[in-house]
């Protein structure tokens, strides 16, 4: 299906997601790849199977600095010169010095991408949800010196595609006198390392309810022992698989042992992404009491692949993978009691828990598989490139 985009373009892309950069590659088109320089100092070019790697010498690693945006920008006119670009591509601010100090400026399209909620903006929609929005602009107002060059790359797109409605709505909210031309695709999810017949492992005795991801406070570490303690099923499990610091873990340890749950409440550690589906499966519930910014979980998304029902924290992007009484149930943040509500309905009943993650797993399938999300990439890119 790739091949029918015609004709193939050439995109310039500082520094652009490797994810991305190999669907780009995929249907059709020459990447190239501006970053910062190695950790170990100096420049050089590194051919991958998604793009053409320059390692822009002279720069801070990791940084978004003056010292990139003037590299990135001398460095895209002199390969602009060799062989034109039809496309731009960035995240955050990465595309200022393009903007600003390229010959090329408004002369190609942008695309910006964002696949995270910016802390500060995540904050202020918590705060200020729905019809409060309108109260978001005078601290909106108050934060425009400091997000200036973000703003600019943002408003200077062609577009700005986001990979959740909320945040796509989001950013045009919180910039209302000029806000961004935004659009919605989400990432791709692979289903072929996570068996079809997940759903039919027998249920586990005690059973078993799982997390994946970091343990820190803000993805709701904290919770995990008060929604243990409120269940009614008095052998239920709780296994929270990832990293977590030796100061929490201790914490998280002490509070179990206060609340009589020690050997209820597991952490394993963390796992290898190829082991994950082995993992899952068997386990009656995935929960995910996380208040940190997302744009589209990852770890929500394995869990649906794994055909287990989610119960999540209702917090901006989460509602376009949870659906309540389809895919899993959203509760408000912080209300661990209904959290341990919607647990006690899956765990006294497992036709609801196994029906609930088959229909999650069929929603991951027709909606976001990566054939999926390359069909949204080439109407976008072909329709942005058109209009050039």
């Amino acid at each position: 299906m790739f091949s029918r985009l015609t004709p193939q373009h050439r995109a310039y892309a500082p520094p652009v997601h490797g994810l991305l950069g190999k669907v780009f590659r995929e249907l059709g088109h020459d990447v190239t790849m501006l970053s910062t320089a190695l950790p170990g100092g100096g420049g050089q070019v590194q051919e991958t199977d998604h793009a053409t790697i320059h390692f822009l010498s002279g720069t801070t690693p990791g940084s978004l600095d003056d010292r990139f945006w003037r590299a990135s920008a001398r460095t895209f006119d002199d390969l602009h010169r060799q062989g034109p670009f039809d496309l731009v591509f960035g995240r955050g601010a990465a595309t200022w010095g393009f903007h600003h100090l390229s010959s090329a400026a408004g002369r190609l399209p942008v695309i910006a991408h964002e696949g995270t909620y910016p802390l500060w903006l995540h904050q202020l929609e918590r705060r200020l949800p729905g019809q409060a929005a309108a109260l978001a602009r005078p601290l909106a107002l108050l934060r425009l010196p400091l997000d200036r060059r973000y703003r600019d790359c943002l408003q200077r797109a062609s577009v700005v595609v986001c990979n959740s409605p909320a945040l796509a709505r989001a950013l045009r909210r919180v910039y209302w006198w000029n806000p961004p031309n935004t659009d919605y695709i989400p990432y791709g999810f692979d289903l072929e390392p996570w068996p079809a017949t997940s759903g039919d492992a027998p249920p586990e005795d005690p059973p078993r309810i799982v997390f994946v991801g970091r343990l820190t406070t803000d993805k709701g570490a904290l919770d995990f022992i008060d929604i243990l303690a409120r269940l009614r099923h008095p052998t239920a499990v709780i296994e929270a698989i990832g990293p977590v610091s030796d100061k929490l873990a201790g914490r998280l340890m002490a509070l179990a042992k206060e609340k009589g749950m020690s050997d209820r409440f597991l952490m394993p550690g963390p796992e290898r992404n190829e082991n994950l589906p082995m993992r899952l499966r068997g386990a009656r519930a995935f929960l995910f009491p996380s208040t940190h910014p997302e744009g589209l979980s990852k770890s929500v998304m394995e869990a649906m692949a794994g055909s287990l029902p989610v119960i999540a924290y209702r917090i901006p992007g989460m509602d376009v993978l949870v659906k309540n009484d389809v895919t899993g149930w959203l509760v408000a943040p912080g209300d661990t009691a209904a959290m341990a509500e919607r647990l006690d309905r899956l765990l006294s009943d497992p036709s609801l828990a196994k029906r609930t993650g088959q229909t999650a797993r069929q929603r991951l399938d027709q909606d976001f598989s990566p054939a999926a999300a390359s069909a949204r990439w080439v109407n976008l890119l072909t329709d942005v490139v058109g209009k050039t």
